[in-house]
């Protein structure tokens, strides 16, 4: 158990001048080492600004000590939770960041009346000062202020400080019907969202319920995209965050994305393969999007193709047989020869491996059949 705190931590009206001559002095660090990174999309920057601006209140900051200076005998303080709001302030009246665009939707600071300044920086934020606090507390408060449940897994964990980022909101507008996308930049056509949703949610799921409470049929989605956008396969989730906060604010690529991404789910739903083929199964059902995704599907012959995955279908059943079984069907002249790339297909699909080199593996062996279906 941590130690206790000696002290109650009461809370504290402090003028936003005072708070912004700190950070413009840098006695006050917004952004301490066990901060997390800036997230907040522009739309919640105008939002948060607009709230002081209606003299609205919003949550307390937390501030604790920081380091001692004897030379220059000064102290500085470090940001413990509201770091975001902060930053917009200061970059608010500055000027700086979204703020120096040409359009926004609020009154730029300088465009504020004299009256609208003085009520702006007057504006008394409630800041509650951890001043007994050691440096492992501090952290500790931190932790507990931002986690509001220990059971969160990977992705919910993700979702909670990158849930806004418009790669995840193109992503969560896929998944859920039901998703508010008005404050979303980049607005799906509710015909491809359906298309989508009578894939992967319809009377055959490709995810159970479970999958959808946990939020893995959204890191599956982030999965695809980033594959997409990036061109080429990659360990595991590796590269999903990276795009995610590049495209925070704006995924330019959505429009591209959206029809092709559609129309490749919605030729392997008219392929109209069996519930129980291997090439629904989750990892196999990625490498095959991806892969489809790079060709134009007018000069597929889904016929071909369908009879080509249903051919690998057999013998992968044959495959996960136990020898006996194997020995019978070939004497029988039932029996399969499997080589060994096809072979190594079936292991990297059944135990569903998501490192590089699996990945690179499998999309070679769908590469080679779908170019077998080409129309001649």
């Amino acid at each position: 158990m941590s130690a206790r705190l000696a002290d109650s931590i009461p809370a504290n009206n402090v003028k936003i001048i005072e708070l912004y001559n700190k950070l413009r002095s840098k006695s006050l660090d917004v952004r301490p080492d066990f901060q997390r990174k800036l997230v907040w999309k522009k739309i919640h920057k105008f939002k948060f600004i607009e709230t002081i601006l209606l003299n609205y209140p919003f949550p307390e900051i937390y501030i604790a000590p920081g380091e001692l200076d004897s030379e220059s005998i000064t102290l500085t303080e470090k940001v413990v939770d509201g770091q975001q709001r902060l930053s917009a302030i200061k970059d608010y009246i500055e000027g700086t960041d979204v703020f120096a665009e040409s359009k926004i939707t609020i009154k730029k600071f300088n465009e504020l009346s004299p009256t609208e300044k003085a009520a702006f920086l007057n504006y008394e934020v409630s800041v509650r000062y951890l001043k007994n606090s050691s440096e492992e507390q501090t952290k500790e408060i931190f932790q507990r202020i931002n986690k509001t449940d220990y059971a969160l897994n990977k992705i919910e964990r993700f979702n909670a400080q990158w849930g806004d980022s418009e790669f995840v909101c193109f992503a969560k507008q896929l998944l859920d019907k039901d998703y508010d996308n008005s404050e979303t930049t980049y607005k799906l056509s509710p015909e491809n969202i359906e298309e989508i949703q009578k894939f992967f949610f319809g009377k055959e799921p490709i995810f159970s319920d479970s999958n959808t409470s946990r939020m893995t049929d959204l890191q599956y989605f982030l999965v695809i995209l980033a594959t997409i956008v990036g061109e080429e396969y990659f360990q595991r989730n590796n590269n999903v965050e990276e795009l995610v906060e590049a495209f925070n604010d704006n995924f330019s690529l959505a429009e591209e994305i959206e029809p092709q991404l559609t129309a490749v789910v919605r030729f392997i739903r008219e392929l109209d393969l069996p519930k129980s083929t291997t090439w629904l199964n989750k990892t196999n059902l990625f490498t095959l999007i991806i892969e489809l995704y790079k060709y134009d599907l007018d000069q597929i012959d889904a016929n071909a193709l369908r009879e080509e995955l249903l051919s690998v279908d057999h013998k992968y059943r044959y495959f996960l047989l136990d020898e006996g079984d194997k020995v019978a069907l070939t004497a029988a002249g039932k029996g399969f020869i499997i080589d060994p790339e096809t072979s190594l297909f079936f292991q990297n699909s059944r135990v569903a491996v998501n490192d590089k080199g699996p990945r690179v593996q499998r999309a070679n062996f769908v590469e080679k059949i779908i170019e077998t279906a080409f129309i001649k």
